[in-house]
This record gives structure tokens, C-alpha cells and sequence, in this order.
């Protein structure tokens, strides 16, 4: 993976570099924000810059021995630790280093959700489990094989299970010699204040539209109409942009079928809620979050439309009923509406039951509808 690799962030990117080039690397790093802003993929390019034997000014060279190592994700002195649904309390998560390395391979970009998925599939949350913490410590007290540096990636530290931080902050603080702690986090707030103040943290923001743009039309081979409609569903988000993959196909699904449920919800038609909900159940969890995505997209479009009376981020699809449906809803209704969903898709995020969750977003929605008619 090198910088070129990554979509937009250029600041960042710049950041990095020049750390590197000034031989001020932090000993403990935390990236953090989004999956779909890059937080992962700017990890793995920063650490394979940082072991090429050639690097330049801009990037890692991408032919080297280290380069080669870590675009498969197997240099000696880089280590994983990342959260997966453990089968006994020995199970650690180099057990499970061959499909995260396929994972990776596969999607850079992507979720816990869709790694879950990948890895396993089982109801059981995935977690950074306490012989993965205590492997990390071990693995980390050994000298760097290869290079002047070994780096411990650990993705989606706010999942590392309770008791554990306390031992790695211990380590962060006590670092061994020639180690790098690169965390990568989505819910930063979820961490202790004291290892978080032992971190220096780069926050990412979301993609801009241009630089998601060039990386959808260089790496999906789409139509500029076809980008165009991707960028602005995604907001900056690369791993839903690529998740809607053919969004032709992914409207034909999501649209009729949110349409009809706001309808029903609006109707208090709970029996169409619940052949909806027993639909939605049937869904992958990673094609149940886009939805939730989608929606929330929909309902911030009608909010542009009532303020600006313009709806130039949707498609010719969804024209004419948002247009309708922004003039039946103030502004209090739909940002009700956007926290039900908010809080369903932190729901199904969080391993819950996918129709009850659904159930229970339908009669929130019920009653911010309700709402505006007072």
C-alpha cells in the first residue's frame, strides 16, 4: 500500500512524510476517524514508507524487498492486532491472520462489520480478546528482524476487551525499543483519557468530492456520470462509495423499499413495517448498514431542499419523491428521523437483532412524524 494508494488526504499525507524525513516518528500514534476516510489504508501506507529501502520525497518506491513484504501484509516487523469473534479464551488473533491478510487485500477500506463478515460470520461481537492483548506484549518485547523499526498495527483499539487497556497503556508508556504503536480507531472517545493522552492523534475528515471522484474513476473504471452519482451518495465515504459498487442495482433495492417505508411509517401501516422488516432480516449486515446509510443520505438531501431549495446530490431517481416528501416534513421531523436512523445503524453496528432493531426504528420514525402534526 503507498500514498498513491490512498484516496485524497493530502494534508495528511504530507504530515507523514515530512515526520519521517525529519526522523521525528512518534512512538504511539492514533489515526483516527472513519473507516471510509482512510484511517487503515493511510496506516499501512505510512508503515510500508517507513520500512522501503528507497523511499522518495512523495512515497515508498512500491519495489523494494520491505515494499513488497508489506503490500502482502507479511513483513517480519510488521504486527496486527484487530478484533474477531474468538472460538475459546486461547484463541488469539494471529490464529486469523491469513484471512485478515485476504480481507485487506480485498478491501482496504473496509468495516469491522464487513471483516466480521469476512472472518466469520457468527452472531458473537468480535473483540481484541485478553491472549491477543497478552500475544501483542510478547510479540512486542522482541528486537525489529528486518528493519531499524517494528510496528504494532492495532485496528479498532475501542474493542479491545475490559482490563486489557490498562496493560497496553502500560507498554505505550514503557515503549520497547525501536517500536511503533499505530492505533486505528473509528470511536476515539471510546478510549481511556489516559492512553489517549499518551497518543498523538491525527484526526481524519471525510474525502472531499474531487479526490473521491479521481479514486473511483481510476480504480472502478465508471462512467463520469456514474462517479458523479457515487460521490454524492458516499459524503466522503470511500468504503460506501465502493460498497454501492453498481448503483443502478443497489437503487432498484434501497430506494422502492426506504419509499415504502417512511410510507408506512407515516401511515402507521405497521403490518407493511413488518413484511418490510422480515425482508431486511434476510440482508447481510454490510448491505443492512448501507441502507441505513442511504437513508440517512436521503433525509439530509431533504433538508438541503427545504433550506436551498436545490437538490443537486440525488439522482433523477429520487427527484420527484423527495421533492414531495421535503414539503410534508419540517426541519424537527427530519432530524428526528435522521437520529432513528443514526441509532439503528449504530444498532446493527453493534450485532443487534436485525428485525427488532428494525421494528423499533420503524416506531421511532412513527413518532416523529406524529411529531409534525402537532
Amino acid at each position: 500500500m503507498q500514498f498513491q494508494d490512498v484516496a485524497g488526504q493530502s494534508q495528511i499525507k504530507h504530515l507523514l512524510v515530512r515526520s519521517a524525513q525529519q526522523g521525528r516518528i512518534p512512538h504511539a500514534q492514533l489515526f483516527s476517524g472513519k473507516h471510509g476516510h482512510g484511517t487503515l489504508p493511510m496506516a499501512l501506507a505510512y508503515i510500508q514508507y517507513l520500512l522501503c529501502e528507497q523511499p522518495s520525497p512523495q512515497d515508498s518506491c512500491g519495489a523494494c524487498a520491505g515494499c513488497k513484504k508489506v503490500g502482502k501484509f507479511s513483513h517480519p516487523d510488521l504486527h496486527f492486532a484487530f478484533p474477531f469473534a474468538a472460538k475459546d479464551d486461547k484463541d488469539v488473533a494471529q490464529n486469523h491472520l491469513e484471512d485478515f491478510r485476504a480481507f485487506l487485500l480485498k478491501t482496504p477500506y473496509g468495516s469491522v462489520e464487513s471483516w466480521h463478515e469476512f472472518n466469520s460470520g457468527e452472531s458473537k461481537r468480535p473483540a481484541i480478546n485478553s491472549a491477543t492483548t497478552k500475544a501483542i506484549l510478547t510479540e512486542m518485547s522482541q528486537k525489529p528482524y528486518e528493519g531499524k523499526l517494528q510496528f504494532m498495527l492495532l485496528w479498532y483499539p475501542e474493542l479491545i476487551t475490559h482490563g486489557m487497556a490498562n496493560r497496553l497503556l502500560k507498554s505505550i508508556e514503557e515503549p520497547p525499543p525501536s517500536t511503533v504503536f499505530i492505533l486505528v480507531s473509528e470511536e476515539e472517545g471510546k478510549l481511556m483519557p489516559t492512553l489517549l493522552s499518551r497518543l498523538q492523534t491525527i484526526a481524519f475528515p471525510k474525502v472531499n468530492d474531487f479526490d473521491l471522484a479521481a479514486y473511483l474513476g481510476n480504480n472502478m473504471g465508471l462512467e463520469l456520470e456514474r462517479v458523479r452519482e457515487l460521490v454524492n451518495m458516499a459524503d466522503g465515504d470511500v468504503d460506501y462509495a465502493l460498497s454501492l459498487g453498481n448503483v443502478q442495482e443497489q437503487l432498484a433495492v434501497f430506494f422502492p423499499f426506504f419509499r415504502d417505508w417512511m410510507r408506512g411509517a407515516y401511515m402507521a401501516a405497521f403490518h407493511e413495517s413488518i413484511e418490510l422488516a422480515e425482508v431486511f432480516q434476510k440482508w447481510g449486515r454490510t448491505q443492512q448498514i448501507s441502507f441505513f446509510q442511504y437513508g440517512l443520505y436521503l433525509i439530509r438531501e431533504a433538508l438541503v431542499f427545504k433550506t436551498s431549495n436545490s437538490l443537486s446530490r440525488i439522482t433523477e431517481l429520487e427527484r420527484s419523491w423527495l421533492e414531495r416528501f421535503s414539503g410534508s416534513v419540517n426541519a424537527a421531523v427530519a432530524e428526528s428521523i435522521m437520529q432513528a436512523l443514526e441509532n439503528g445503524l449504530q444498532g446493527i453496528a453493534g450485532n443487534a437483532h436485525q428485525k427488532t432493531e428494525f421494528i423499533g426504528v420503524t416506531i421511532d420514525i412513527y413518532r416523529s412524524f406524529k411529531l409534525g402534526n402537532q
